[in-house]
């Protein structure tokens, strides 16, 4: 990527995880990086993020079935299923994870200019894998995150920094017998959170109260303002696509159900029904939970849905690099728009960076400020 110097702009390079240690891959032989992370949308489950990388393959370096060369270790090449590999973006001598991953699908062009196109999917993609075994009796009666740590067990996910779980909200005990993701998620609704696995491989667990604590990194502007960021494109919404006015929360029984209504929405625009799966331990919990997912998206708020930008834009508008790189799904920005201020939620991003060019879109919702203890 020689347009990217580390000074100017960040110098961006992709690393393979070889014999214990990450290896830098010749950024002249990098065509393009293509990331995606996160969701569309609140209302949606964080996606498994995916990053596509084009090789140049003229040499033949990245073959997979070669015997012999950079990534070949005891006559065994190291580009296959489950390769470690990770984007790092640095600026000023500091260096930024942009995504962590591990190789999915190698497919191989031979054609008049050798390629090679490597897929790499995050964590969710193995934890997906993964089965919680059933149990003769319902056990572990544990907090939301405790119920997540165990799924991570048993797919094996590293312990210690390799996980961040904020989640005290208590849950029944169960049989398992589902995904271990399926019994994620149940956590997840539980704290009316998200679970993502971070640009540092972090499998991270957030509850509702997360949303008050996060870092506003960029304020995007029509004006050119000193130390804001001119979007290229900005798309907004209504918000009438996604009104919720009416929660169910399904603690595992038909008969133990939390239904709540707010009737000023549905008089509006008619009942908008959601349902969440969330084994809850308390009847107060439920209520709460119920509660707090009938009013959150009763009433519709315009908000911009994405902004797409030139990265290659920051290095006009002075130190705003280390703010850009740092962002992380659910950190917060703000859109100006002819003079309108929008305080939003990053909710998902892309990235597409060739030898010249990045561009970046974020999708966001808007922040809400409605909270309830759960």
């Amino acid at each position: 990527m020689t347009a990217f110097d580390g000074v100017t702009s960040p110098a961006v390079t992709v690393q393979f995880l070889m014999s214990g240690s990450f290896v830098t891959v010749a950024t002249t032989d990098v065509i393009s990086i293509n990331i995606r992370r996160g969701r569309t949308r609140q209302s949606e489950r964080d996606q498994c993020g995916t990053a596509d990388i084009i090789l140049n393959n003229f040499s033949g370096t990245y073959n997979p079935d070669a015997t012999s060369g950079t990534y070949v270790v005891g006559g065994v090449s190291i580009l296959r299923d489950g390769l470690q590999m990770r984007i790092v973006a640095t600026i000023g001598g500091v260096a930024y994870n942009l995504y962590y991953g591990f190789l999915e699908i190698t497919r191989v062009d031979q054609g008049e200019a050798p390629a090679v196109t490597m897929t790499f999917v995050d964590g969710i993609a193995y934890i997906a894998d993964a089965q919680a075994p059933a149990l003769a009796a319902a056990a572990n009666a544990e907090t939301a995150a405790t119920r997540v740590g165990r799924m991570l067990d048993i797919v094996g996910w590293p312990s210690g920094a390799s996980r961040s779980l904020t989640g005290s909200v208590g849950m029944l005990a169960t049989v398992q017998n589902r995904s271990c993701m399926a019994m994620i998620y149940q956590a997840v609704d539980a704290i009316a959170g998200r679970f993502y696995i971070s640009r540092n491989n972090v499998a991270t667990l957030v509850p509702l109260a997360d949303k008050f604590s996060r870092p506003t990194q960029l304020l995007f502007t029509d004006t050119g303002a000193s130390n804001t960021v001119g979007y290229m494109e900005l798309f907004t919404n209504p918000g009438t696509y996604y009104v919720v006015n009416q929660a169910v929360v399904d603690r595992g029984n038909a008969n133990n159900q939390y239904t709540s209504r707010y009737n000023p929405s549905v008089s509006s625009y008619g009942i908008a029904k959601a349902v969440f799966d969330a084994p809850v331990a308390t009847n107060s919990n439920a209520e709460n939970l119920a509660l707090y997912e009938s009013r959150k998206l009763a009433d519709p708020l315009t908000y911009v849905e994405r902004i797409d930008f030139n990265a290659l834009a920051l290095g006009d508008y002075g130190a705003l690099y280390p703010d850009f790189l740092a962002t992380e799904l659910g950190d917060q920005v703000s859109v100006v728009r002819s003079g309108v201020q929008y305080n939003l939620v990053v909710e998902g991003m892309a990235f597409v960076i060739v030898q010249n060019n990045w561009m970046m879109s974020y999708t966001t919702s808007a922040i809400n400020p409605y909270s309830i203890t759960i």
